[in-house]
């Protein structure tokens, strides 16, 4: 089954994938927007019941300074009453006579003031009313009279006889005795408005505040003198006593608007309908923004399947373009192929073993620059021209230097090739490089590199490689590879080469023990540029003299570890 018809290339595009998440999520609201919506809103009720509090207390520090205020301007007012009072007893005493006294306090009886005076004469327990000006006294009627004016001391200041019924309405008794050697008692009453109504003009100065005065010390019902509005009040209100002879008038305010100002008293809602349409506006940006989230996601999905898929391709096109290795008596051979982290492009680089003999075989690894069906396609040309070459019998040396006329090759493109050619029964090792790192070779324990000379690589000029003929020592491992396993990107080549050559080996490792050794060391996160990857070890008995002229053949040959000229 081609990739491409395969069960991946059944699922949704990447568009239809987008609009059918953004249909499933439509119909209602993200938890996320929900969140952002209640935070704004629980932020908005708390900034509205903050305002809603200052408002209300600069309403209640303006409330208490009026009503303060108004009682000072009462507290200014009552002491007039009383010197009319003392005033007309004066005169009685200082004349004897009622008739002057009568004189006196009628201009101020009447709508004008009082609504009755009266003088009286104490006699031990009882009273006797001397002269009366106005209406009949509340007190005379309930029989109070005796009682009230005769417990009453000398003193300069008011003695109040409370409220008294006057039928259906009330009336407010006062008396002054003020010192002197005479029982005269002066007693005035006014009326209590009917149903107890208070009118505050609107050219006051206290306008904007309802009254309620009550006598005595407390706001108790009973006691209510005036209200300009029904009582009990509540809400913003604010109290205040006024001296009033030997008692009190309370005072109870409450404003009949915001003294705030309307913007104080609007601001509540203000903030209000601020936060809501805020909080509106954040839950849609939120909605949008988790939407987009939730699209931005299911393509980052999208696009990791067709990541990982063309990756896929990628890698099974070029698995595909290697060989199987052969077997060999003899010879154990293995190869890697890591395919670059880096992108989804095929590579260049590839191994191949071919037998040309029954004991023979000749191994080649290349590596074309660059990646993509460009570099991939140049590969499989020189690939299977090597295996063409090969088969008409040409060596190492004369393969590159064929390979070099190939006409697939661009003035841009150029490849590094090792060629080697391996007789199993001398052991004898014929290699070539047009451009390429030098094998590896290990050795009891040893690593070195293949001195050889390398030529330029392939495409760049056309020469005839240097040959290198050694003899491999018995149980030594050939490992060749790309450029990908040593070369790091700001590092020289030669630091990764030496890298290589000082990993440590354990005596007898197989060739798929040595080659997973070198993939964990050097590519542990994975390989950077593709990296191909042959190891061949060499098996089977020899003589002791075979060995030692091996082991000679090698020394002479590697010269230490010295590495192609370097």
């Amino acid at each position: 089954m081609h990739p491409m018809t395969g069960p991946a290339a059944a699922e949704p595009p990447v568009g239809d994938g987008t609009v059918t998440g953004t249909r499933r999520i439509r119909g209602a609201l993200r938890p996320s927007t929900l969140v952002v919506g209640l935070i704004i809103l629980t932020g908005t009720l708390v900034l509205a019941l903050i305002a809603q509090v200052v408002n209300r207390g600069s309403d209640q520090r303006l409330v208490n300074l009026q009503v303060r205020q108004a009682a000072t301007a009462l507290a200014a007012a009552l002491p007039t009453s009383q010197t009319e009072m003392v005033d007309g007893l004066q005169v009685a005493r200082a004349t004897g006579s009622t008739a002057a006294f009568k004189q006196f306090m009628t201009p101020h009886v009447g709508r004008a003031g009082f609504a009755s005076v009266s003088l009286w004469r104490r006699s031990g327990t009882a009273v006797s009313m001397e002269a009366l000006v106005g209406a009949r006294p509340a007190l005379a009627g309930d029989g109070r009279a005796d009682s009230f004016l005769t417990s009453i001391a000398p003193s300069p200041q008011l003695s109040v006889a409370g409220l008294l019924a006057d039928g259906p309405a009330q009336r407010i008794g006062f008396a002054e005795y003020p010192p002197g050697d005479q029982d005269l008692v002066v007693y005035a009453e006014t009326v209590v408005p009917a149903g107890h109504h208070l009118d505050v003009p609107r050219t006051s100065a206290f306008s904007d505040l309802n009254f309620a005065l009550y006598l005595g010390r407390s706001a108790a019902p009973s006691q209510l003198i005036e209200s300009s509005v029904p009582t009990p009040i509540r809400g913003v209100r604010s109290l205040a006593t006024v001296p009033f002879g030997d008692t009190s008038i309370t005072v109870v305010g409450t404003p009949t608007t915001n003294l705030a100002g309307a913007l104080s008293a609007a601001l509540p809602w203000i903030v209000l309908g601020a936060g809501l349409v805020f909080a509106v506006g954040s839950m849609m940006v939120a909605e949008y923004v988790s939407r987009r989230r939730t699209q931005a996601e299911e393509l980052a999905r999208e696009n990791e399947r067709l990541y990982l898929e063309q990756r896929s391709i990628a890698s099974d096109f070029q698995q595909a373009l290697l060989p199987d290795l052969p077997r060999f008596d003899g010879l154990e051979v293995g190869a890697r192929y890591i395919a670059g982290t880096e992108g989804l492009d095929v590579g260049g680089d590839w191994y191949d073993v071919i037998q040309n003999g029954p004991r023979r075989c000749t191994f080649v690894v290349g590596d074309v620059c660059g990646h993509g069906l460009k570099a991939a396609t140049t590969m499989a040309s020189l690939r299977f021209a090597s295996r063409a070459y090969l088969a008409e019998g040409a060596d190492p040396a004369s393969l590159l230097e064929r390979l070099g006329h190939l006409e697939d090759l661009d003035d841009d493109t150029f490849a590094t090739v090792l060629v080697g050619t391996v007789d199993l029964d001398s052991r004898r090792m014929v290699v070539a490089s047009a451009g390429h790192p030098p094998p590896l070779l290990l050795s009891d324990s040893h690593a070195s590199f293949v001195p050889l000379t390398p030529t330029a690589p392939i495409g760049v000029e056309r020469a005839r490689p240097e040959p290198l003929t050694t003899v491999v020592p018995d149980g030594a491992v050939v490992v060749a590879y790309t450029d990908g396993l040593v070369e790091r990107r700001g590092e020289a080549i030669d630091v990764g080469l030496e890298r290589l050559r000082s990993i440590r080996w354990r005596d007898g490792a197989s060739v798929e023990e040595i080659l997973d050794r070198l993939v964990a060391t050097l590519l542990p996160g994975g390989a950077g540029d593709d990296t191909a990857l042959l190891a061949m070890r060499w098996q089977g008995g020899c003589s002791n003299g075979h060995h030692s002229d091996a082991r000679a053949d090698l020394s002479n040959a590697t010269g230490a570890d010295r590495v192609g000229g370097r």
